[in-house]
C-alpha cells in the first residue's frame, strides 16, 4: 500500500462520495422519533447499522442500551500510544414529524435532489453520524497509524435533553467518553463578514435550557355566574404581561461579542448600554447578525404553552403557563429564581417551578486550549484548500450533548464546517424539509480526517494495511 499522505486522505473523502451519502440516506430512512414521552427513540437499529458499517471495515463497535431499544454507540480507533484523545459526538435520535402531507419529499425517504439530502434528521444530525462513522473508516482503510486514540461516540436520546444517551452514557461508561478533546454539532456556520472575509464561527460553549411551569389559583364556578368566581385565566393576563414586558440584565462579555461585532462590521465597542441600538441596526441590514447578538448578551425567557380548565361551562380554577427559558453561562438556577420572583411579585395565588433541560457550559478557547483550536483551524483550511478563512469563537443559543460530557474532561467545541456555497436556510432543521447540503458533509468529512490526521499524531508515512 501506498503510505498515506493528509493530500491522499483528503482525496479518498472524495472518492468515497457516494458511500458517504448512501450511509446518511440509510440513516435517515429509519425513523428513530424521539417524542420525549417512554417508551420513544428506536435508536438501536441506527447504532446497529454504523455498527455494520464500521464492522466491514475493522472497527469493533459496542451498543449498549439504556433502554429496550435505546441504542448507544461507542466504537474506538486504537492508536499506537493512546494518547491524546480526540472524541467525535453525535446523536441518532430525531424531533417529530407533524404533517407528513406538508413536505416536499417524504421525511424518511432520505432522497437526494438539488444537491441535498432530504428527511428528518438529515441536518440533525444524521449527515454528522456518516461523515463522523466515515473519517474512522478511511483513516482504517489508508493504513494510517495515530498515536493517539480515535474516539466515536452516538448517543440516543439528545432532543429530549439526552437523559438515555450521553447522560446515561456519562454515568455507566465514563471511560469509553473521556478525552482530551471533542469535536460536536452546534457550530460551523461560514459567515461572510461586512470586510468581504469568510469567516467561521466556532461553538465554545452553550447557554442553559429551564422549562419553567408558573401556576395561577383562582375560584372555580359554574360559567353562567362568572361573578362568583375568581377567573384564573383573567389573572393569568397579568402574569403572561409581566413575563412578556421583562427586561432581562444586558451582559456583554468582550472576548465573545467584540470578535462578532468585527465581523459584522460595527465600529464601536459594544456595551451592555448601546448593544439593542447595534442589535437594532445590523437587524435592518441581515436579520441573522442582529438576532444573534441579542441571544447572546441576555437571558431570555417567554411563555410557549398555557393550559387552563377543564370544561367550557365551568370557569377555570386553575391556570398553568410554561415558559422557555436560555440563560448564560454564569447564570444559574438561583438567578433565575430571584429573576421570577422579582417578575411575580405581589401576585396572589401564583407560584412557580423550575426544571432543568441543560445546564448552561462551555470550553476555552484560548491558554491550554490553544493548540486545539489552532488544529480545528488548520484541519479546516486543509479540507477547504484555503489559508484565507477567519475563526470566531461564541456560543449556540441551543444546547447540545456537549455539556454531559464536558465534566469528564475534554474540550469540546460545537464545529463542522459548512460549505462556502450552502444555502443555510435550507438546513431547516427540526422544521418541515429539512434537508442537509452534501458538500457540506463532504467537507466536513474531510476535516474530520485532517483533524485526526494532525490532531492525533499521524506517523508520516505510515499506510501498511493494519
Amino acid at each position: 500500500m501506498t503510505p498515506a499522505t493528509l493530500e491522499s486522505l483528503l482525496a479518498s473523502v472524495d472518492e468515497a462520495r457516494d458511500e458517504i451519502i448512501a450511509l446518511c440516506q440509510d440513516l435517515v430512512r429509519i425513523p428513530t422519533v424521539n417524542t420525549g414521552v417512554m417508551p420513544t427513540g428506536n435508536e438501536t437499529p441506527a447504532a446497529q447499522l454504523v455498527q455494520r458499517k464500521l464492522a466491514e471495515a475493522g472497527i469493533g463497535a459496542e451498543i449498549h442500551e439504556s433502554a429496550p431499544n435505546r441504542g448507544n454507540l461507542l466504537a474506538r480507533l486504537p492508536g499506537t500510544a493512546g494518547t491524546p484523545r480526540l472524541l467525535l459526538l453525535s446523536h441518532s435520535d430525531v424531533v417529530p414529524v407533524e404533517d407528513e402531507g406538508a413536505w416536499t419529499h417524504p421525511p424518511f425517504g432520505g432522497e437526494v435532489a438539488e444537491g441535498r439530502i432530504w428527511g428528518r434528521g438529515a441536518a440533525d444530525m444524521k449527515s454528522t453520524v456518516a461523515a463522523e462513522t466515515m473519517a474512522l473508516i478511511l483513516l482504517k482503510r489508508a493504513g494510517v497509524h495515530l498515536r493517539g486514540d480515535l474516539l466515536l461516540a452516538v448517543g440516543a436520546d439528545e432532543e429530549a435533553g439526552g437523559e438515555w444517551g450521553f447522560g446515561w452514557l456519562a454515568r455507566h461508561h465514563p471511560e469509553d467518553l473521556r478525552a482530551d478533546y471533542g469535536i460536536n454539532e452546534g457550530g460551523g456556520a461560514a459567515v461572510q463578514a461586512a470586510d468581504g472575509r469568510l469567516v467561521y464561527l466556532v461553538s465554545t460553549g452553550e447557554k442553559g435550557r429551564l422549562e419553567v411551569e408558573v401556576t395561577v389559583k383562582g375560584r372555580g364556578w359554574h360559567a353562567s355566574q362568572p361573578w362568583r368566581a375568581d377567573n384564573a385565566i383573567y389573572k393569568a393576563q397579568e402574569v403572561i404581561r409581566r413575563i412578556a414586558a421583562y427586561e432581562p440584565e444586558r451582559h456583554v462579555a468582550p472576548a465573545l461579542i467584540a470578535p462578532l461585532a468585527e465581523i459584522y462590521g460595527v465600529r464601536e465597542t459594544v456595551t451592555a448600554e448601546n448593544v439593542d441600538r447595534i442589535a437594532a441596526d445590523l437587524e435592518r441590514e441581515n436579520p441573522a447578525w442582529g438576532s444573534s447578538l441579542r441571544a447572546l448578551t441576555r437571558m431570555t425567557l417567554v411563555a410557549t404553552m398555557i393550559d387552563a380548565g377543564v370544561k367550557s361551562n365551568s370557569v377555570a380554577e386553575s391556570c398553568r403557563i410554561t415558559c422557555d427559558v436560555r440563560t448564560l453561562p454564569h447564570q444559574d438556577e438561583g438567578y433565575v429564581r430571584d429573576q421570577l420572583a422579582a417578575i411575580l411579585a405581589g401576585l396572589d395565588g401564583v407560584g412557580f417551578a423550575i426544571r432543568y433541560t441543560a445546564v448552561p457550559s462551555a470550553s476555552p478557547y484560548d491558554g491550554p486550549a490553544a493548540p486545539f483550536a489552532a488544529a480545528v483551524r488548520a484541519a479546516t483550511g486543509a479540507a477547504l484548500g484555503r489559508d484565507d478563512l477567519g475563526f470566531v469563537p461564541g456560543l449556540t443559543v441551543g444546547f447540545t450533548d456537549s455539556r454531559l460530557v464536558r465534566p469528564l474532561g475534554p474540550i469540546i467545541y460545537g464545529f463542522l464546517p459548512s460549505h462556502p456555497d450552502a444555502d443555510p436556510n435550507k438546513s431547516g432543521a427540526h422544521n418541515i424539509d429539512e434537508s442537509v447540503d452534501i458538500e457540506s458533509m463532504i467537507l466536513a468529512t474531510k476535516m474530520l480526517v485532517a483533524l485526526a490526521w494532525d490532531l492525533l499524531g499521524a506517523e508520516r508515512g505510515a499506510g501498511s494495511a493494519a
